[in-house]
């Protein structure tokens, strides 16, 4: 269940600008492979070494799919695309790949998981953070 801070941030757009108070996520540390490749095998009969040489594999034949254009789905867990942002110019000769201002993958979750985002219930935490949050969580921010 994602834990959720309530931090003070300075809004400077909008029509409302000034000191709001946001819900934010609270990360916890990233979980990599060798965690996942343990994970994985507490509830099967392979190795973490042997999960743990799967995941590199994954890793590397889902880079070449991504880099040649290929969307690549993972199940139910949804489908990553690589993607492009660019510039519009005036011509068809004044394409190159100096218009191309970005390079980014994108992540689309499956229907399934995407219905499991929805329906997850969160938990307010109050970490001592100097600044960023209420202590009691109940304050209201003042404009």
């Amino acid at each position: 269940m994602p834990r959720i801070l309530k931090v003070k941030r300075r809004i400077s757009t909008g029509t409302n600008p000034g000191e709001k108070w946001l819900a934010r996520i609270f990360h916890n540390e990233t979980v990599g492979f060798e965690e996942i490749a343990e994970m994985i095998s507490e509830t099967s009969t392979l190795s973490a070494g042997d999960i743990l040489n799967t995941l590199r594999q994954l890793e590397t034949v889902v880079t070449w799919n991504l880099l040649q254009g290929n969307p690549v789905e993972l199940g139910d867990l949804g489908k990553f695309y690589f993607k492009i942002t660019a510039k519009a110019v005036d011509t068809l000769e004044e394409v190159t790949a100096e218009t191309i201002t970005r390079k980014y993958v994108r992540f689309r979750p499956s229907k399934r998981f995407y219905k499991k985002l929805r329906e997850t219930k969160t938990t307010f935490v109050d970490l001592d953070i100097k600044g960023l949050q209420s202590k009691t969580g109940n304050e209201t921010p003042t404009p």
